[in-house]
């Protein structure tokens, strides 16, 4: 028998069989691809349910307005909780759909780069979010809240407690910054903290990272396979 044309045959076959593999591994990747897409579209959702709660304060807003425009300390603070509702929905539908527009067939490591600088902006959102909120919606919504139902003007009732809570609550978010940053080494080495901050980040961002992990065994295959054909010709 002639070895040479045998070494031929063999060749073939392996590489026939690894072409098949490589294809299988792909399809199967793709395939996995498009239900992690199919999964983290249905946090669409979520755009419908900020509309469907921002929009009775919207049009009440809009009637308050129409009512006091001219009044500039009520105007002001119902053009704030407005410009709020506005907002925060807009921004929120781009961080949701950043992620769902990631290049997944990108490597993997890109991927994670770049799903952890989205996870970055959806915490400085939300830490924003939280620390204009509580300004927001205390004093000016009560002032906004119990003039246009009640007819009372918390000016004039309250006029002790509105300048002073309004001051405690804008020395809170320096006060608030300077404390997480303080503890910001600390307990990004805690991986409670860090359970947490993936909870604020988003269900479909932890979907994500759980995705990736499993998209990662399709590129150590490839990876241990180059090391067999290594060893194999060392061996040689």
């Amino acid at each position: 028998m002639n070895l040479d044309l045998l070494k031929t045959e063999w060749q073939a076959r392996d590489q026939g069989l690894e072409q098949a593999v490589r294809l299988n591994t792909q399809m199967l990747r793709l395939s996995v691809l498009e239900q992690h897409r199919r999964e983290i579209s249905k946090w669409g959702w979520a755009d419908k349910y900020e509309i469907i709660a921002g929009t009775p304060v919207f049009i009440y807003l809009i009637w308050f307005l129409s009512h006091y425009i001219m009044d500039i300390k009520f105007a002001l603070p119902a053009l704030a909780i407005l410009a709020w509702t506005i907002a925060l929905p807009l921004l929120n539908h781009r961080q949701r759909h950043a992620l769902q527009d990631l290049d997944f067939s990108q490597p993997v490591t890109t991927v994670q780069r770049q799903l952890a600088e989205l996870k970055a902006r959806r915490l400085n959102l939300f830490k924003w979010a939280f620390l204009l909120g509580q300004i927001i919606w205390f004093i000016p919504f009560l002032l906004v809240l119990f003039k246009g139902v009640f007819g009372v003007d918390l000016y004039q009732k309250t006029q002790n407690f509105i300048f002073p809570s309004l001051m405690v609550s804008v020395l809170f978010i320096p006060v608030a910054i300077g404390i997480s940053k303080l503890l910001s080494g600390r307990l990004n080495r805690s991986a409670s903290f860090q359970a947490m901050t993936d909870s604020l980040a988003g269900e479909d961002y932890k979907q994500t990272q759980r995705f990736l992990k499993k998209l990662n065994q399709f590129e150590e295959v490839p990876v241990e396979s180059k090391d067999v054909e290594a060893d194999t010709a060392s061996s040689k």
